[in-house]
């Protein structure tokens, strides 16, 4: 148990992060490092992208115009999330729209506070591709 407090004082004190890579050995990578050269594992991707928007108008947009809606992190860039989704989901990328919409103001009682803010990402794909909302393997 006392391993368990030593590690994790040890974790907060660091200001670099420690990814494995393939040999075992530890890989120290700086937290302000562009995502690109970083390596990420299938969960801490799908952890970039929060979730799907699904109203009419992106429904519309995605039969007309191939054009899927997520919101992302806030921190990504345009170049990033086109990488996250092509990895990702496996689908060739042609444009990445993003915007940052104002925040919303909260009121419980007396207290108001805002919600968090967010980016809104449309994507759109190539021709004949979709992309399945189901990340699990068939088969």
């Amino acid at each position: 148990m006392s391993e368990n407090i030593q590690n994790s004082a040890n974790k907060q004190q660091t200001t670099n992060a420690e990814l494995n890579n393939s040999t075992g050995e530890k890989e120290k990578v700086k937290k302000n490092q562009p995502l690109s050269k970083q390596e990420f594992s299938l969960k801490s991707m799908i952890d970039l992208v929060k979730y799907p928007v699904l109203t009419e108008k992106t429904a519309v947009m995605l039969s007309t115009q191939r054009q899927y809606t997520f919101d992302v992190d806030k921190s990504l860039t345009k170049t990033q999330i086109k990488k996250l989704f092509e990895n990702l989901f496996e689908v060739n990328v042609v444009s990445v729209n993003t915007h940052i919409p104002p925040r919303q103001t909260v009121r419980v009682g007396i207290a108001r506070g805002y919600r968090p803010t967010y980016k809104r990402a449309i994507i759109t794909l190539k021709d004949d591709q979709t992309i399945n909302y189901n990340l699990k393997k068939e088969g």
